[in-house]
């Protein structure tokens, strides 16, 4: 729905937020974008980065939508059980990450949340059906990989 196409919108820092994690995204009232769209918002230098529309923020009487998006953080591989190659972007934090870890389990409705038993490291991502407990996903490039075991998840 979105791929290729470009939108007006004013990416603000969130005042609770110091760190680039989590910001508003300014868009125009008559756009609807649902929870989860993964968006590749240009930073200052003209690259393109990956945000993740967490979920609309309820404003009573303003002329523009306020979204909160959540900044994604690595791309996940994996092969689904059909064989097919899958990707998608993810937010990872762990245990020392606890600036998000309340308002992820508030709203973990709306996206996913994988962990992995040894380090209790999370994944915040869109919701995708290709990922399965049990799977197999990998983090980083060659040699520099990291594998991760899905042990649970919360859509």
């Amino acid at each position: 729905m979105y791929e290729g196409q470009h939108y007006a919108g004013s990416l603000e820092k969130n005042k609770q937020d110091n760190s680039e994690t989590r910001q508003y995204l300014l868009t125009n009232i008559d756009l609807n974008i649902p929870n989860g769209t993964v968006l590749m918002i240009p930073n200052k230098d003209n690259v393109e980065v990956p945000w993740m529309i967490y979920y609309l923020e309820n404003i009573k009487a303003s002329g523009y939508n306020r979204y909160i998006v959540l900044k994604m953080t690595h791309l996940l591989h994996w092969t689904a059980r059909d064989g097919s190659e899958q990707e998608s972007y993810a937010y990872m934090y762990g245990q020392e990450d606890n600036m998000l870890k309340n308002e992820i389990r508030s709203r973990s409705r709306m996206d996913t949340i994988y962990e992995e038993n040894l380090k209790l490291s999370f994944f915040v991502m869109p919701t995708n059906s290709n990922l399965k407990i049990d799977d197999y996903f990998i983090i980083g490039e060659k040699p520099l990989q990291e594998y991760y075991r899905v042990t649970g998840f919360d859509i």
